[in-house]
């Protein structure tokens, strides 16, 4: 009997491990993702600033104008390709849901 309950301990201890291990490089991941996309941030912030310099001095209306309209084409450019990587997700998923495959 004691070697039953041996084996049942050592199970649920390696269950609890792998869990907490899964949830652990998923803390990991995000926080990989999310440094990630600071550096990208950073890249296009230094971009921009370089981009805009030459209509003139920083603070001043031609510049921030500049980094205004670049801003702008980055986020529709970004909107768009969350619409397509949503609309690639619905295609792949189509049929293979109870709902009827609506969101």
């Amino acid at each position: 009997m004691c070697g039953t309950y041996g084996n049942m301990f050592r199970t649920v201890v390696a269950i609890a491990l792998t869990v907490f291990l899964l949830g652990a490089s998923g803390c990991a991941d995000r926080e990989q993702v999310r440094a990630k996309q600071m550096a990208a941030e950073a890249d296009a912030a230094s971009a921009d600033d370089a981009a805009c310099k030459p209509k003139g001095a920083p603070g001043t209306k031609p510049y921030e104008e500049c980094r205004q309209q670049l801003a702008q084409a980055r986020a529709e450019k970004s909107a768009i390709e969350y619409q397509r990587r949503r609309d690639f997700d619905r295609t792949l998923g189509a049929g293979t849901s109870d709902s009827g495959g609506s969101y």
